[in-house]
């Protein structure tokens, strides 16, 4: 009942004060080989020539499948964007259809590829979150594809002990309200308890007296300031970035898992300079710092 308040209240505030998260930016609705979409753009983007910048992929609750886009922003970061909010990262916010969920099927891999090709993304940055149906479907998605992501944010949602083991090294942020009556709490909590004893140190957030609609979490800035901040290796980067990909007519005709590997094993000096060129574009130069990867550390439990 809280939860549903504060939402109510923020949506008169947006309604009432436009310029309260900034300028109403537009949710383009847009097709893909797999599902429709809604696709936010930040500030700057367009006339960033040559920047990549940080995405968001966001799964909705079942209440939002079907064929209408115009139903993603009944609640959730469509929702707040929609009123204004901004984020300074890309947010796709996928339908899923009505006779599927998001653990059915392989659709991620095609999707995330061509949102890769048509956005200029920064793939050390793709952060994965959804709540209630889509806090399961960031559960499943992040155990199959976990190189994909920098970080993942479920909400009310669960999965599988089992998949602690393939994301124990992903930052995760779990939120669950604690009377939430259609997803028992321990859902979440057996999932956090998993990854601990993989050695993960994942961040926890109940929310006291709340139950399943805590999606007033997505206007608070400093979960984006957490997501953003969270970035995969200068390695782990290369395995996704898709202008490695031969249609992008880069000089490296490799494999990507070879280049990979060369890259592992080389004795180069600190510094690499790789540059690619594509029909639209001038050719470019990429300079990337090696580094060996550091275990990463979370934030303890609150």
């Amino acid at each position: 009942m809280a939860g549903k308040l504060l939402t109510l209240v923020l949506g008169c505030l947006l309604l009432l004060e436009g310029n309260a998260f900034g300028t109403n930016p537009q949710q383009n609705k847009e097709k893909s080989k797999t599902y429709p979409y809604l696709a936010y753009l930040p500030n700057g983007y367009k006339e960033s020539f040559g920047k990549e910048w940080p995405l968001i992929i966001y799964l909705h609750g079942s209440s939002c499948k079907g064929n209408n886009l115009e139903r993603l922003k009944k609640y959730g970061p469509p929702f707040y964007l929609d009123r204004g909010m901004s984020v300074d990262a890309i947010v796709i916010s996928p339908q899923c259809p009505s006779n599927r969920n998001w653990v059915y099927g392989d659709w991620f891999e095609s999707f995330y590829k061509e949102i890769l090709a048509k956005y200029h993304v920064d793939a050390s940055r793709v952060y994965l979150t959804g709540m209630s149906l889509g806090g399961f479907g960031t559960w499943s998605l992040a155990s199959r594809y976990p190189d994909y992501f920098a970080a993942i944010m479920p909400l009310c949602g669960g999965g599988r002990p089992d998949m602690a083991e393939t994301i124990k090294d992903v930052p995760t942020w779990v939120f669950h309200g604690e009377k939430d009556r259609k997803v028992r709490l321990n859902r979440s909590e057996e999932m956090v308890e998993a990854m601990q004893e993989q050695g993960s140190r994942p961040k926890f957030s109940v929310l006291k007296g709340e139950g399943h609609d805590i999606h007033h979490v997505y206007a608070e800035q400093n979960i984006y300031e957490w997501l953003l901040a969270q970035h995969k290796s200068v390695v782990e980067k290369f395995v996704s970035m898709n202008f490695w990909s031969p249609k992008t007519d880069s000089i490296f005709s490799q494999k990507r898992e070879e280049l990979i590997k060369e890259v592992k094993q080389s004795s180069l000096a600190e510094k690499f300079i790789i540059t690619s060129k594509t029909p639209t574009q001038a050719s470019r130069s990429f300079l990337y710092n090696f580094f060996k990867p550091k275990p990463f550390e979370q934030s303890s439990m609150k």
